[in-house]
């Protein structure tokens, strides 16, 4: 398609946008956003935006895409599930070409943001929600330390604890990341009165140091899936909690259900959010090991999971996501995505699981396209365990606590009381 833009109004919305200058500071260079019929080329010096033009010649990174991609991607009003950033548009046939080192790796949070500013030229800025009102009064998280043995060694495990319901909640975050994703979600007086909640951060991960007297810095940090789900039941095991329930996100949500088949008897109930059944297929030449490379820019992975964000979440909140991830040290979400992406496979160990003995369910966000696949996500996973609860949650994304915090309450809420109220009938038809 012929893009039905001007090169002076794309100059005049890019040249407005603040973002745009931030995320590209330093850059100077010609990127260039194209379709197999047309193109322009954004030229920049040290991040300013100096002009834009018909794309001619070279370019320092290229944003290509199909006809009916951009189509799609020029739809007014909220985006369609993949085309809302780079990081989702792969799948739809974007590509992104140029030197990776120096440009597409230490930029990439420029080279989403310009792709956004790009569409809404044509189309409009997407709606987001509006920010959360700060939850001043129920913000009453207490933060504590514990001493934990697990894998033939020791941790002192930091975790935040709120809520004084009945049943245990353990709440794992999504890979790299910590018990800070789920800050809103301990505040929310709905879900106080349900549950304890326990938001925890596993060795190497926020404020949890690697464990006592491994020398982690002469080797990479590689876990496993028996690794990753000793700590949690050695946690509970610590902590004393009887049948506690489990809710974990994407790496949590692999461990949710690797926990239901491997640790049933430990656990109450098993909510996995964004969990895959095995692994569904990731973009060409796509490698974790560029997330542990000292010579790739550590800005590349946070930039693409600021993509997995919702594009109708609050937008603070979407940015967050991102703060969060460049607080991780480098290397710790390149070993949990190995286990994401390649250690967790129901086909080995899904027939272990009990669905009707007690609850399992999978939620999936309506923007996390990966899991939505048919054939290797959440759909796979309901279809081969007997009794798994499958929900698509509209609007949501792949960090759905964290990004939409109204939106994920407003989904999640409902779900867990269905889930507690299985668990209590199960109980009561075995007693």
């Amino acid at each position: 398609m012929t893009f039905d833009l001007s090169n002076e109004r794309l100059f005049e919305h890019a040249a407005a946008d603040k973002e745009l200058a931030y995320s590209l500071r330093g850059f100077t260079g010609v990127l260039r956003v194209e379709s197999p019929d047309d193109g322009f080329d954004f030229s920049f010096d040290q991040g300013r935006l100096t002009g834009v033009a018909r794309r001619d010649g070279q370019a320092n990174a290229t944003l290509s895409g199909p006809a009916e991609f951009w189509k799609k991607a020029f739809e007014p009003g909220v985006p369609r599930p993949g085309v809302e950033s780079l990081s989702t548009a792969w799948a739809n046939g974007i590509t992104m070409s140029g030197d990776f080192t120096q440009v597409v790796a230490p930029y990439q949070l420029g080279l989403q943001r310009l792709y956004r500013v790009f569409v809404e030229a044509a189309a409009g800025p997407a709606p987001r929600r509006s920010p959360p009102t700060p939850p001043r009064e129920t913000d009453t998280a207490i933060g504590r330390y514990v001493y934990v043995g697990a894998n033939g060694v020791e941790a002192r495990m930091y975790y935040e604890e709120a809520g004084d319901g009945p049943i245990p909640l353990l709440l794992q975050a999504t890979a790299g990341a910590d018990s800070r994703q789920y800050r809103h979600l301990l505040a929310d007086p709905g879900m106080q009165k349900r549950f304890r909640m326990i938001a925890y951060d596993l060795p190497y991960h926020g404020r949890s140091m690697p464990p006592i007297g491994e020398r982690w810095w002469e080797t990479p940090y590689l876990p496993t899936r028996d690794w990753l789900m000793n700590w949690v039941v050695a946690l509970a095991d610590t902590l004393g909690l009887e049948q506690p329930y489990f809710m974990g996100c994407s790496v949590g949500g692999q461990m949710a259900l690797d926990l239901a088949a491997e640790h049933a008897d430990r656990f109450g109930a098993f909510i996995s959010l964004n969990g895959w059944y095995d692994a569904p297929t990731l973009p060409v030449g796509f490698s974790n090991d560029l997330f542990r490379t000292p010579s790739i820019s550590p800005d590349f992975g946070p930039a693409l999971n600021f993509g997995a964000t919702s594009p109708i979440s609050p937008e603070a909140h979407a940015h967050e996501v991102h703060w969060i991830y460049r607080s991780s040290f480098p290397g710790i979400y390149a070993g949990d995505n190995d286990y994401f992406a390649y250690g967790h496979d129901l086909k080995e160990n899904g027939h272990k699981i009990d669905a009707h003995s007690k609850p399992v369910y999978l939620v999936a966000g309506e923007y996390d396209v990966t899991t939505l696949d048919h054939v290797h996500g959440g759909p796979a996973a309901a279809e081969n365990i007997p009794g798994l609860v499958y929900i698509v949650a509209p609007g949501l994304s792949h960090f759905t606590m964290s990004d939409d915090p109204d939106g994920f309450r407003d989904a999640i809420v409902p779900i867990l009381d269905r889930v507690i109220e299985q668990a209590s009938n199960t109980r009561h038809a075995e007693a």
